[in-house]
């Protein structure tokens, strides 16, 4: 049974200008509606993250940061999961950026958790750079992360079904991309967007990406919605 469904925002609700679909806002609606919160799991900052849930119109909490930090309705502030000023990240953003011309992303300075750079160089050179680093680097199609081994939105999701008191494995799970895999591993119902590297990690594959496959993700969530 699903109880609460945790969805991506960048590259699922949206396309490829990142613009929300009001297709898929339509139908995150209805899935309010069905009486399913829905939880805003994404990269982005917690402020836009909040301002997302607003403008959207879900219920639930917020990760944001993937998974670096989560905000609940009712409680008295966030819960931040690391300290990006005091560890390993950002000793390795020093030793990248002495090494590799990289440019931070727009908010950067609202990070608490990560750092995020543009795209400017493959993933694979910044994995390579950084290499001697305990960080993890994640590429979300819109920026690369870097990030603390421990902290995903898999992880922050557990803490939200505490939070919503409800079992991990009653959660749906939509996401595009590899800060995803986590999560949708371990929902109970994972639907994978566009990006054929995570259908070992789902339990569905939709192989249009962005928009065109959120809203077909989300249908699939409102049809064994109806059928309960």
């Amino acid at each position: 049974m699903i109880r609460a469904l945790a969805c991506d925002i960048d590259g699922t609700l949206t396309d490829e200008r990142r613009r929300l679909s009001p297709d898929a806002l339509r139908l995150i609606r209805e899935i309010e509606e069905l009486g399913v919160p829905v939880v805003l799991a994404t990269g982005n900052i917690l402020c836009v993250t909040e301002a997302a849930k607003t403008f959207i119109g879900t219920s639930g909490p917020v990760i944001a940061e993937n998974g670096g930090v989560i905000k609940a309705p009712g409680e008295p502030g966030p819960r931040y999961f690391c300290d990006v000023k005091s560890g390993e990240i950002s000793r390795a953003y020093e030793h990248l950026s002495s090494l590799l011309d990289v440019r931070l992303t727009n908010g950067s300075e609202l990070r608490k958790t990560e750092i995020a750079i543009y795209r400017d160089h493959p993933v694979e050179e910044v994995k390579s750079v950084l290499a001697d680093f305990n960080v993890q680097i994640v590429d979300t199609k819109f920026a690369i992360h870097l990030m603390d081994p421990a902290v995903n939105k898999g992880r922050a999701l557990l803490d939200v079904a505490e939070i919503m008191g409800i079992d991990i494995w009653e959660f749906a799970a939509i996401g595009d991309s590899e800060n995803d895999r986590e999560m949708l591993e371990l929902s109970g119902l994972g639907i994978a967007v566009g990006d054929s590297r995570l259908k070992n990690s789902a339990d569905h594959l939709i192989r249009e990406g962005f928009a065109e496959g959120g809203v077909k993700a989300l249908k699939k969530v409102i049809s064994r919605l109806e059928k309960v």
